[in-house]
């Protein structure tokens, strides 16, 4: 029985300018020109000799029909690509994770010989980003993520609640010993990306945030630890990222102040199956979790 179906490349364009309401988000997402994606649209429309979407000048906004025909083919293509993706891991037998780098380099990669180990029939790709993975556009099969784990169209899990307290090298502090929070200001504090977050330590800990208007600036939390841990000052760290260097003694934390932070989340695809390998890629990331040192064990 043959199907009666129009071209899946304008149903592909429709969809996408549907979701985003927007041809110009659509023609980004699927990587073809603005011009391409209206072309594609008019194509559908003939087809289905159904107008779709109304156009009133800048912008689009969906018809009727076009919301019910969106309703129903969003889930189909996400369904497409959940089977297509779990195809192609089940016969590779590969798993791609998106991960922070701060997160891939001081926490996760110390800790991926033992997966190596346990899993040798999953090949592993770390893909380093700070950027929360479209699973629409990568082919990651799923994301570590620092954050509120209040992102759109993924499914999130809460692996460890994350505190940060200000650590530093023991080096530093042989010749200038810490009595209380208040020598604090005769130190340079290591800032990373934003001054905010030494600021909200500052306020939690009874001290004047102004201290924090000065200190050097690191994109990257790991690079403010390591050089936290040259005694170049003290840095933020969290039970997470400064969990081995403060078991090994590299950094030490003088101050039992706790400010809370995000968490540490473990992102999928919404509506995915997970396979052998995510499976166990997930189990794994919960034992080296469990086995991490809590916040109040470590210091």
């Amino acid at each position: 029985m043959s199907r009666r179906l129009p071209s899946l490349n304008a149903m592909r364009a429709f969809e996408a300018a549907a979701r985003h309401v927007s041809f110009s988000k659509a023609a980004e997402e699927l990587f073809v020109t603005h011009a391409a994606i209206s072309r594609q649209v008019r194509e559908l429309e003939t087809w289905l000799n159904v107008k779709l979407f109304h156009r009133p000048g800048r912008g689009v906004t969906l018809t009727q029909a076009g919301e019910q025909y969106q309703r129903t083919l969003t889930p189909l293509f996400d369904r497409m690509a959940s089977i297509t993706d779990e195809i192609r891991q089940t016969a590779a037998h590969e798993l791609t994770v998106s991960v922070e780098p701060s997160l891939a380099s001081r926490w996760l990669v110390p800790r991926l010989w033992d997966f190596q180990e346990k899993h040798p029939d999953i090949e592993l790709n770390i893909e380093p980003t700070v950027e929360l993975i479209d699973f629409r556009k990568h082919r990651a099969d799923l994301a570590i993520r620092c954050g509120a784990g209040e992102w759109d169209n993924v499914a999130s899990e809460c692996l460890a609640e994350l505190v940060s307290f200000p650590v530093c090298s023991p080096e530093l502090l042989e010749d200038h010993p810490i009595e209380s929070v208040e020598d604090l200001k005769h130190f340079p504090l290591i800032h990373e990306e934003s001054r905010e977050w030494w600021k909200e330590w500052l306020q939690e800990a009874g001290l004047d945030v102004s201290l924090a208007d000065k200190g050097p600036k690191f994109q990257e939390s790991s690079l403010a630890l390591e050089a936290a841990e040259q005694c170049m000052g003290f840095a933020l760290g969290d039970n997470i990222l400064a969990a081995d260097a403060l078991k090994s003694g590299d950094l030490v934390r003088p101050f039992d102040i706790d400010l809370p932070e995000w968490g540490l989340y473990f992102v999928r695809p919404k509506g995915y199956t997970e396979n052998h390998p995510v499976k166990a890629f997930h189990g794994w990331l919960l034992e080296q979790i469990q086995e991490t040192p809590k916040s109040g064990e470590i210091g």
